[in-house]
């Protein structure tokens, strides 16, 4: 009688084993080419990011929400140029051939950065080069200064509603006691000002601010301790620019910060 031979059972994968994981792929893919951007690159890297940011939302490949998630921790993580990374929101999202499926996509993504950096500013940005998973605002203070940078681009782009600008943006980094978490979160808080000002200055001061907001503001950057050693700024080198009371309706004055935060009365 032949010997009975043995029974092999073969272990197959599903064929769509890993499938569920496409998502964060092209997530991963848009979020690296969006820190690549810059002045140098912008016209190679650009299309790129178009193509799929359209081809993950027109093929299902995530949902627009997902993808929003996904990215929503650029903010914290910009290595390129943050006016640059607007300019491509702005210009992808005014852009006519939009597919249907995409043309939400930015008008969903800029509120959820500035709704970030408003709740970020809450925390405790103190800790220098230390990379947090439980905190919000990643890198800590860096992290924070550097979002407010790119808040202030899109500001300046016209991404975001002015209302939600209102709403969110300078209240959180002025609602604060002073001994909050000691001097060094109020230079972080400082720098993060700086950089709005630096991207939107005009934007902001165009009746887009309160004045008394306006005022806080400046008083937060007119510093006696030389803020350049900590956050890489000069608050008497940043300048504005504020309407006359000319009739002339497109007359300027240039002033710097420091200057216009002692002339501008309170209220």
């Amino acid at each position: 009688m032949p010997a009975t031979l043995p029974t092999v059972t073969v272990a197959t994968m599903p064929a769509e084993a890993g499938y569920h994981n496409r998502g964060t792929v092209i997530g991963t893919k848009i979020f690296d080419l969006l820190r690549s951007l810059g002045p140098a690159t912008y016209d190679e890297v650009s299309p790129k990011i178009e193509f799929w940011i359209e081809w993950a939302l027109t093929e299902l490949t995530v949902n627009a929400d997902d993808l929003v998630d996904q990215l929503s921790s650029t903010i914290w993580d910009i290595r390129g140029s943050d006016a640059e990374v607007a300019r491509f929101l702005k210009e992808f999202r005014d852009a006519p051939h939009r597919s249907e499926q995409a043309r939400p996509f930015v008008d969903n993504l800029c509120p959820r950065f500035l709704r970030l950096f408003a709740t970020a500013s809450a925390e405790d940005l103190t800790s220098w080069n230390k990379y947090t998973t439980y905190k919000l605002a990643k890198w800590g203070g860096e992290g924070f200064v550097r979002a407010a940078s790119l808040v202030g681009h899109l500001i300046e782009c016209g991404v975001l509603d002015h209302e939600l600008v209102r709403q969110y943006l300078i209240k959180p980094l002025i609602a604060h006691h002073y001994t909050d978490n000691g001097i060094a979160h109020k230079y972080f808080r400082a720098g993060a000002i700086y950089q709005l000002f630096v991207a939107a200055g005009n934007t902001l001061l165009q009746g887009l601010l309160k004045t008394e907001d306006v005022q806080v503001c400046f008083e937060t950057l007119d510093f006696e301790v030389p803020l350049q050693r900590v956050v890489g700024l000069d608050a008497g080198k940043l300048q504005v620019r504020r309407p006359t009371r000319s009739r002339a309706s497109h007359r300027y004055l240039t002033c710097s910060v420091r200057d216009f935060g002692r002339s501008t009365p309170r209220g």
